[in-house]
């Protein structure tokens, strides 16, 4: 099931989310168009009169998800070592 965006999706993005190539060049690109948006926003004045620290603590939030969604995707790609594993398994049965 998709999920609902507020404001919709033009066609102009969905092109865009369509020519990228895999899940991460997905994630990437929604992240730009993401912090892209609050810092564009913010300059223009229509978040109101949010100090500029609080905006800078939204962009950090978003980049540590982006970090952490790094880590995830490495611990997913990223084989265990067969060996080790046979031999952990062993040692678990045997001590």
């Amino acid at each position: 099931r998709p999920m609902l965006i507020i404001g919709g999706i033009s066609n102009a993005e969905i092109a865009h989310l369509q020519e990228a190539r895999g899940s991460y060049a997905k994630t990437q690109l929604a992240f730009h168009w993401l912090s892209e948006f609050i810092i564009r926003e913010h300059l223009s004045g229509s978040l109101g009169d949010v100090h500029a620290a609080i905006i800078s603590r939204l962009v950090q939030f978003l980049s540590d998800g982006m970090l952490y969604y790094n880590h995830a995707r490495k611990i997913m790609y990223i084989p265990f070592p067969f060996p080790h594993a046979q031999l952990s398994a062993f040692f678990y049965d045997h001590y």
